[in-house]
């Protein structure tokens, strides 16, 4: 069955519409703790793009994180690290 035309359209209106509004806080995941690399977005955040509550002090591969956007998505506040419950 074929997707009716006007879904097709709202899909693709709500694709762009996502990559114009600002992001309140992203997800990222880290690649390296050592230096830190995240990926935030689908793209790769090194140390020099990132800033980091004082009580966080070690990260570890695969580590989910809670992130602020800021200075048009070039930098990233890391607020905290989230875990599944």
């Amino acid at each position: 069955m074929e997707d009716n035309p006007f879904t097709s359209l709202v899909r693709g209106i709500r694709e762009e519409a996502k990559k114009q509004i600002p992001a309140f806080v992203r997800l990222g995941e880290v690649i390296t703790p050592a230096p830190l690399k995240v990926n935030v977005a689908q793209t790769i955040q090194e140390e020099d793009a990132l800033l980091k509550s004082s009580s966080l002090t070690e990260f570890e591969t695969g580590e989910q994180l809670l992130l602020i956007p800021i200075e048009n998505e070039q930098r990233y506040i890391i607020i905290c690290k989230v875990v599944e419950v």
